[in-house]
């Protein structure tokens, strides 16, 4: 890809309108809380045994990609309103 396509991609990606970006934050935003129920349940709910751990490491998983969804959408909010400010300048 040249310089003038990357260029064209990220205005694409960062003026995006902000119910995209939103809806983004909010499937993280969802996901790292279903892994923070399951982590309860885990502890909460089942014996100390292999089967614990194991739902452990799919909440913690879980979450952890929730988190990730949401940081990377928080970011691009936050880039998107700078774009927006220098743009309309």
């Amino acid at each position: 890809m040249d310089r003038e396509t990357w260029k064209a991609a990220l205005k694409q990606h960062y003026t995006a309108p902000m119910e995209q970006t939103f809806k983004q934050f909010r499937l993280g935003a969802m996901l790292f809380f279903l892994g923070a129920v399951i982590l309860y349940i885990a502890f909460n709910n089942l014996q100390a045994s292999l089967l614990q751990e194991l739902v452990t490491l799919l909440g913690l998983i879980i979450g952890g990609i929730g988190f990730l969804i949401a940081m990377l959408a928080q970011i691009r909010m936050l880039i998107s309103r700078i774009v927006q400010f220098f743009n309309d300048k």
